[in-house]
C-alpha cells in the first residue's frame, strides 16, 4: 500500500504548480509505472478530432518499434476503455478478444492494464501499464492506477484547453495569441512539446527582461519567415497541399531551434521565430539554417515534387522597445529580403 500511495501524494503536490500539459503527462506516466511496478507505463490522449488515440508519453521506451503508432477511437485495448469509459485489467493481453495486434511490437505483452482519464460524460484518453509476466496486475494496482487517473483528469483536461487556447491548429506553431506572452518576455515551453497556459494576455507592450536572469538587458532577437510565391501553390497544387506546406515549414523551422525559443503562425504564410538570449549576429545564422533547410526540402503531391523557398527578416529588440516597434522593423527587414529577389535573410538596422 505504501508504494502506491507514495506517487500518488507526490503527483498531488506537482498538481499545484500547475504544470504544462507535456510535463504534466510525463508526471503521470512515471506516477504509473511506480504505482504499478512496471517499466513500462504510457498515457494516450484523444486527437482533438477524437478520431485516434496517439501516444503522448510513456515511462521507457515504446513497446512498438514505431513510436508513433496510432489507435483508432474504439479500437485495441486502450481504444475500448476510451470508447466505453472502463478499465481493463488483463493477464494474458493478447488472448483478450479485444487485443488488436500490430506489426513490429517488441516483445509479447503479457498482462496489461488500462484506465480511462475522464472528465463529465467525455473520455480524454487512458493510462495504461504492461508487464512481461502473465497474471502480473493486482486489484490493488487497478484501485491505485483508478485514483491517479481520477486526480489528475481535471488537471489534464485545464492543461489540454490552454494549449488549444495559444496553439495554431493546422500547424502545431503557436498562434498570435501566445505571441503577446512571448514577446513579454515569458518563457514558453515549445509548441511541439506543449503550448504556453491561458491565463490571459499582458496589456504591457513592453519587451519585458528575463525575470530568470540577472541580466536586465539580455538580448532577444525575432525572425519573420514568408513562403516565397504562397499564392502559386494554393493555385497551382490546391489548398489541402498549401495546408500541407504550412505544416512542413513549421516543422522544418522548428527543427533549427533550442528548447525555449518558438515559432509562432503570424497570419497566412508568415512566421514568427521569437529568440530569447540570442543577438542578431547568431539570429541570423539561425535563420540561413532555417532558410536551407527549407529550400532543400522535397515536398510530394502524388507523384510530383516540388520545392519552395522562403524569405527572412531578422531584428534584435532594443532596451524597452515597443513590441509594435520590434515587429515593424523586422516586417521591414523581411519586406527588404522579398525586394532584393526572394531566398534570403536581411537583418533590420
Amino acid at each position: 500500500m505504501q508504494s502506491i500511495l507514495q506517487p500518488l501524494i507526490e503527483v498531488t503536490k506537482a498538481l499545484t504548480a500547475r504544470p504544462e500539459l507535456d510535463e504534466l503527462l510525463k508526471l503521470i506516466a512515471g506516477a504509473a509505472a511506480r504505482i504499478t511496478g512496471t517499466e513500462r507505463a504510457s498515457i494516450r490522449m484523444l486527437s482533438p478530432a477524437g478520431d485516434k488515440l496517439l501516444a503522448i508519453a510513456r515511462s521507457a521506451t515504446s513497446f512498438h518499434l514505431n513510436p508513433s503508432e496510432e489507435f483508432r477511437y474504439g479500437e485495441g485495448l486502450m481504444g475500448w476503455i476510451v470508447a466505453h469509459r472502463e478499465s481493463i485489467r488483463s493477464g494474458d493481453a493478447e488472448s483478450d478478444h479485444r487485443f488488436a495486434p500490430r506489426p513490429g511490437m517488441k516483445s509479447a505483452m503479457g498482462s496489461f492494464l488500462g484506465v480511462p482519464l475522464v472528465v463529465g460524460k467525455g473520455s480524454l484518453g487512458v493510462i495504461c501499464a504492461i508487464h512481461p509476466q502473465k497474471d502480473y496486475f493486482t486489484d490493488l494496482h487497478e484501485q491505485g492506477l483508478t485514483l491517479l487517473a481520477g486526480i489528475c483528469a481535471p488537471q489534464v483536461e485545464i492543461a489540454r484547453l490552454s494549449r488549444l487556447a495559444t496553439v495554431d491548429p493546422l500547424t502545431g506553431a503557436h498562434n498570435r495569441r501566445a505571441m503577446e506572452r512571448l514577446l513579454s518576455g515569458e518563457a514558453p515551453a515549445r509548441a511541439a512539446d506543449g503550448a504556453p497556459d491561458a491565463t490571459g494576455t499582458p496589456t504591457d507592450a513592453t519587451i519585458a527582461p528575463d525575470a530568470a536572469t540577472e541580466q536586465p538587458e539580455r538580448p532577444m532577437s525575432v525572425i519573420m519567415a514568408d513562403i516565397d510565391h504562397f499564392k502559386h501553390v494554393n493555385d497551382i497544387y490546391g489548398h489541402l497541399t498549401g495546408d500541407l506546406v504550412l505544416k512542413q515549414v513549421a516543422t522544418l523551422l522548428s527543427s533549427v531551434l533550442r528548447a525555449g525559443d518558438a515559432v509562432v503562425r503570424y497570419g497566412g504564410e508568415e512566421f514568427l521565430v521569437v529568440l530569447p538570449g540570442v543577438p542578431a549576429k547568431r539570429a541570423l545564422a539561425i535563420a540561413e539554417r532555417a532558410r536551407l533547410a527549407v529550400e532543400a526540402a522535397e515536398f510530394h503531391l502524388h507523384e510530383q515534387t516540388f520545392h519552395i523557398s522562403i524569405s527572412m527578416g531578422v531584428a534584435q529588440a532594443r532596451p524597452q522597445e515597443a513590441r509594435d516597434a520590434l515587429l515593424e522593423r523586422v516586417d521591414a527587414a523581411l519586406y527588404e529580403a522579398k525586394h532584393a529577389g526572394r531566398n534570403r535573410s536581411v537583418v533590420a538596422p
